[in-house]
């Protein structure tokens, strides 16, 4: 079998150990990803490339925290995810042509100033969603984020994010 990703999934989950937080980030990063990659109706290829990435996008993090005394700044995780990432799809057997393309996408999944194709947009769009509701930031950083955006579906999801954020905290 080649792109195993449900193999993929449940090595990463399982090398996370239970670790609430990004357990359950990875699991909604992806869910995301994939729902934005298809109604942006990406290839089926760069399709299978993004969930791979959403998947491993965060990987370097528990490999730093216990390798660096807790420190998972993002220069430590670039330092690290190449063999990470490697690993992983290996043993999920990726096609070695995918692997590079893999890598670049959870690299680059920060850089939010740098210039990026449509596949590297979604995977950006769908972590700052999350990442929203997992941390509720102010509006000062909700306007930062919103001129990051450039797909209708993930502007359109992040405002019902924003909204709802707002509704929790009571500001409607």
């Amino acid at each position: 079998m080649i792109n195993n990703e449900a193999y993929l999934l449940y090595s990463v989950l399982c090398y996370e150990g239970g670790h609430c937080r990004r357990t359950q980030h990875i699991l909604k990063v992806y869910a995301l990803a994939r729902l934005l990659g298809e109604q942006e109706k990406i290839s089926t290829e760069e399709q299978q490339i993004l969930q791979a990435a959403a998947i491993l996008h965060d990987i370097a993090i528990k490999y730093c925290k216990d390798n660096y005394d807790g420190d998972a700044s993002q220069e430590r995780q670039k330092k690290e995810m190449p063999h990470l990432v490697n690993s992983f799809l290996q043993a999920a057997n990726y096609l070695p042509s995918y692997i590079p393309r893999i890598l670049e996408l959870a690299e680059k999944h920060h850089d939010y100033d740098a210039p990026k194709d449509r596949t590297l947009q979604i995977l950006m769009e769908a972590d700052l969603i999350i990442n929203c509701y997992e941390n509720h930031p102010g509006s000062e950083k909700i306007k930062y984020i919103k001129d990051i955006f450039q797909t209708s579906f993930g502007k359109e999801l992040l405002d019902f994010c924003i909204e709802g954020i707002k509704e929790q905290e009571g500001f409607l």
